[in-house]
Parts: C-alpha cells; sequence; structure tokens
C-alpha cells in the first residue's frame, strides 16, 4: 500500500507564507505612503522617505513575480 502523498500540504503551507509576507511587505509600503503623504515635497524628508517607498514596493514587486510561475 502506498503512502500519501505530502506534495500538496507543502505546497498549501508555502503558499500561506507567500501570502503572509505578501501581505506584510505591502503593509510596510502603506504606512511608509502614509508618512510621505504628510510631507512637504521639498523638503529632504520627502526624498528620503520617496527613495524608501520605492525601495519597499520594487522589493513587494520583485517578491510577488519571483512566486508567480
Amino acid at each position: 500500500m502506498r503512502k500519501p502523498s505530502k506534495g500538496k500540504v507543502g505546497k498549501k503551507a508555502r503558499q500561506d507564507n507567500f501570502d503572509s509576507k505578501f501581505e506584510h511587505m505591502v503593509g510596510e509600503y502603506q504606512s511608509a505612503k502614509a508618512v510621505l503623504d504628510t510631507l512637504a515635497e521639498d523638503s529632504a524628508e520627502y526624498a528620503a522617505q520617496q527613495k524608501q517607498c520605492d525601495q519597499l514596493f520594487a522589493s513587494a514587486e520583485r517578491f510577488f513575480n519571483s512566486r508567480q510561475k
């Protein structure tokens, strides 16, 4: 008698892990974007926050695209 395959269980766990990581990344981006919206566009803090938002967005986009095959 064959043992049951555990392939589907592992895939489901990876998907749940992906979802939670992606939600966390999106949450970080949204909070950084909220801070950016409160800053004046001409300030040095705005430029630094814009750079951080761009990095967070790019990171989330790379993570999403790497998992979509």
